[in-house]
């Protein structure tokens, strides 16, 4: 076990190096071809600039996710109310692009739902699957966000569903490896940095989909003592 963590920290620092040593020419490469942008370009040109553009910013975005991936997950820990946590977030995820035209229905638990937990990393897990949610569905559908006890388990299960296409079954096992994914434009590394840190909380991902009930993604948390 022990030297299993000793090779994924040393994976981790590897990773951490390559993406440094690629940044920094990156940076130089956009800040290159943004210049260019001021130049009065025939339009063949311009249109070839825009797209290598677009594609250095996507690798730039891979490297980021590469780094978040590879990091050890060290916690900074506080109680937090669930609730009160999600609504606080709904309102920064209400303005994103994907979100605007969907409907985001929060079903919060009857009572106080209290968990320990790392605010920034727990915000970035539900932000990254109601964005994945908004995407699977058409502009005014609902996407659904539920927090419910379960007592006998000592666990909360929250939960995000909507009513998109179905995810093929033989798919469903694959969407939490790293750098599969089913996006055109996609990294591959959005659900494994989320099951990283459900992970890292003691907690479980769970992925069900189906045509009668569409897809539901559920992270379950230990419930503070």
């Amino acid at each position: 076990m022990l030297k299993a963590i000793s090779a994924l920290a040393e994976v981790g620092e590897l990773a951490a190096m390559i993406v440094h040593e690629v940044r920094n020419p990156l940076t130089t490469v956009l800040m290159g071809l943004n210049a260019f942008k001021r130049l009065d370009l025939p339009a063949l040109v311009r249109e070839r600039l825009s797209l290598a553009l677009e594609e250095a910013e996507r690798i730039r975005n891979l490297l980021q996710e590469i780094l978040l991936y590879a990091k050890p997950h060290a916690l900074q820990c506080s109680e937090l109310e669930l609730n009160c946590f999600i609504a606080e977030i709904l309102t920064t995820i209400r303005t994103m692009p994907t979100v605007l035209s969907r409907q985001i229905v929060f079903v919060p638990a009857a009572t106080p739902v209290m968990i320990v937990g790392d605010r920034d990393k727990l915000k970035q897990v539900f932000i990254n699957l109601v964005d994945n949610a908004c995407e699977a569905v058409a502009e005014g559908e609902i996407v659904t966000w539920t927090v419910e006890p379960v007592t006998p388990s000592n666990v909360v299960a929250i939960q995000v569903h909507n009513g998109g296409e179905p995810i093929p079954l033989e798919v469903l096992p694959k969407l939490t490896k790293p750098f599969f994914t089913t996006k055109s434009s996609g990294t591959g590394l959005g659900l494994a940095i989320v099951k990283r840190i459900v992970d890292a909380h003691g907690g479980a991902l769970m992925i069900t989909s189906s045509a009668a009930a569409g897809t539901t993604v559920s992270v379950t948390l230990p419930l503070a003592n």
